[in-house]
């Protein structure tokens, strides 16, 4: 176990190291945050073209809880590229297993989306008449810390589908979050979908997360709350199952076929 936290610090490390060389606070703010909040405006814009006041409150909580989910699947990219770089070999033979380095590759998006998402969720409503209900508003920020793990271990769980063919990383990721954004109750509610879509989005993170969220902001029955939290942490685990088991099957074929060195 100390082996194992030992290495995830040291992914972490340089996971944090990379996104400072790709940004700086500057540009952090201005061409990434700036741009996702007026992704969630542009939607909550279409909620007033519609006349609705309801249509605008219910598009601007879900595109921005949406942000974690969003950018905690960009770990698609961290992974495929580790294996694009060739360090597979090497995870394989260091003291910690492959899915420790994996699994901490993307930590820089998660913590990011974190901070993206509450930014968004505590600005963009008194921007469009909205009342959030303070302080109880507060307890949405561990919903979102809960709905971003559950997001990560779905995007690395999609990653595991083309760690062996780097060229389609981002056809992978893009995707994985734009099926959130579709099926997840982020714009239409999950119950507008036919049965078997329905049935699909009750697997997605984000589902329940958000049903939490919003359950929260209209002063819904805390059971109610607590059970979508705890179907969203269920999610979550399953994601984080199928993802190491994914990686896991990587390794293994690799070292069947010989091919741990290739990344194409």
């Amino acid at each position: 176990m100390r082996e194992q936290l030992r290495v995830l610090k040291h992914t972490a490390i340089g996971a944090f190291a990379e996104y400072r060389a790709f940004y700086t606070w500057q540009s952090w703010l201005v061409g990434w945050l700036l741009r996702l909040l007026m992704q969630a405006s542009f939607y909550a814009l279409v909620g007033r073209l519609l006349g609705s006041q309801q249509q605008v409150e219910y598009l601007v909580v879900g595109n921005a809880v949406y942000i974690v989910a969003m950018e905690a699947c960009i770990v698609v990219l961290a992974t495929v590229s580790e294996r694009r770089a060739g360090t597979l070999p090497l995870m394989v033979a260091a003291p910690a297993t492959h899915l420790t380095v994996y699994l901490g590759r993307g930590v820089h998006y998660l913590t990011s989306g974190l901070l993206t998402s509450s930014i968004a969720l505590f600005t963009l409503p008194p921007l469009f008449g909205i009342s959030l209900p303070m302080p109880q508003a507060l307890l949405a920020l561990p919903m979102i810390v809960l709905i971003g793990l559950a997001a990560y271990g779905y995007g690395a769980a999609v990653s595991c589908l083309v760690l062996h063919k780097p060229g389609r990383r981002w056809t992978a990721m893009n995707l994985s979050y734009l099926v959130l954004l579709a099926f997840a109750g982020v714009n239409v509610p999950v119950d507008f979908w036919p049965g078997p879509v329905q049935a699909v989005a009750q697997v997605l993170p984000l589902t329940h997360g958000l049903t939490a969220v919003r359950t929260l902001l209209d002063g819904g029955p805390a059971a109610e709350i607590a059970a979508q939290l705890a179907l969203e942490a269920a999610v979550g685990a399953g994601w984080f199952v199928v993802a190491a088991l994914g990686f896991a099957q990587v390794v293994r074929v690799g070292r069947a076929r010989g091919t741990l060195e290739l990344a194409a």
